[in-house]
């Protein structure tokens, strides 16, 4: 079925509840997508109640009692009850009795475009006006490592010709000022900078002028001190084009994806969702919960231990910094690495690849056959496993991806 249509289909079965549940992933792209949905059933009159959680919710919670709606979540459910809905761009498709909005169903490559949150701003037009609401929409594709192109482009054409999204240059990193950026740098992680306040220092003294700091010197003292060691691409991303959010709650989408997201890793997915819902009492705090998960893993990185037995694999010890360690090891163009952590009796492991050899399959099945579950993306994945399971897998994965 077209993407279109099934926006209209599961925009229709929400328009007939009373009151629905809502489950978003805890990452930025989950967050947004649920919150969308949810500021379109605020404006229909529709109840609702949102909850940020790691995983799909059990069959027997699903549907039980009270229409479902799953958003970046239940690609892989079968039988779906006929009054649970999924919104996701992760293969495989779910399928059942229950509205499913997948890009993959459509003939669309959900990895590259179409994340959650861009399918929910479909779905939640159609509810309601929420054109208003397309900065969240561009932070959950920013938060998932979509670019603005083809059919993500046209929510940034649209916020644009709407007045509600705008594009300016300047230092694409995260932050409200050019010390944060730089010092909390870690997608794309910039070694001898990034958790270096002493050097950031330094490199705005010698970069000031009577006018402040003269942004092209800066940058070129940066790309100095990390070219050594930065990951191959990561410097081409200090600079380049800001998409700004100025009706949301943190006003320009990288940010806003970068607090959203660190918040609902930190387990403080109800304080991710506020931002969302543009509290912005939810928001100051929210920027001090995200400024301390950046700084947490900055320090991840530095306490790495290598595992013996795969060059490309590392451990430590936080499992909420696994992923965002992962991202960052990896830098830009997915330099292969697996990060693990402990996690109640497991391993949370997180790893990142140039997409050459699928991860998310991968993942599946070397953790299938150890005993655990695993699954993603092409470029990026997860599993949980048997402590004593990590290093044969590790080992597994690094000849699959020939390290």
């Amino acid at each position: 079925m077209p993407i279109d249509a099934t926006a209209e289909r599961l925009a229709r079965f929400l328009s007939e509840q009373k009151y629905v549940e809502v489950y978003g992933h805890r990452d930025a792209d989950g967050v947004t997508a649920a919150s969308l949905v949810c500021h379109a059933l605020w404006r229909r009159g529709i109840g609702f109640r949102l909850r940020i959680v790691d995983g799909t919710p059990g069959p027997a919670g699903l549907g039980a009692e009270n229409p479902a709606l799953l958003c970046d979540l239940g690609a892989g459910l079968t039988d779906l009850p006929e009054n649970v809905a999924v919104i996701d761009h992760h293969a495989p498709v779910a399928d059942g009795e229950g509205v499913v909005m997948n890009p993959h169903a459509a003939g669309y490559d959900g990895e590259r475009v179409l994340s959650a949150a861009a399918l929910a701003f479909g779905v939640a037009g159609r509810l309601a006006d929420c054109r208003d609401l397309a900065g969240l929409a561009a932070a959950g594709v920013t938060g998932d490592g979509q670019a603005f192109e083809a059919e993500n482009a046209e929510i940034l054409n649209e916020g644009i010709a709407n007045g509600v999204l705008e594009i300016e240059r300047g230092i694409a990193l995260p932050g409200g000022s050019i010390v944060e950026q730089l010092e909390l740098a870690t997608d794309p992680f910039l070694p001898g900078i990034s958790g270096n306040a002493e050097r950031v220092r330094e490199l705005l003294r010698a970069s000031m002028t009577d006018g402040g700091p003269a942004i092209d010197l800066l940058l070129s003292l940066a790309v100095l001190e990390a070219a050594g060691e930065a990951a191959p691409g990561a410097l081409e991303r200090i600079w380049g084009d800001r998409v700004l959010c100025p009706r949301e709650a943190v006003g320009d989408v990288r940010s806003l994806a970068a607090v959203v997201d660190a918040c609902a890793k930190d387990g403080r997915g109800g304080l991710a969702a506020s931002v969302c819902l543009r509290s912005p009492v939810a928001t100051r705090e929210a920027v001090e919960v995200a400024s301390s998960h950046r700084r947490c893993v900055i320090e991840a990185i530095a306490a790495a231990i290598p595992l013996e037995e795969a060059a490309v694999a590392v451990r430590i010890q936080d499992s909420r910094l696994a992923g965002d360690v992962a991202t960052a090891l990896a830098g830009p163009l997915g330099r292969p690495v697996m990060v693990a952590a402990p996690s109640g009796d497991g391993f949370r492991l997180s790893v990142r690849g140039d997409g050459s050899v699928p991860l998310g399959p991968l993942l599946r099945q070397l953790a299938a056959e150890a005993g655990g579950s695993g699954g993603g993306h092409a470029r990026k994945a997860g599993a949980i496993v048997p402590c004593e399971a990590f290093p044969a897998i590790a080992a597994a994965f690094a000849e699959a991806i020939g390290a």
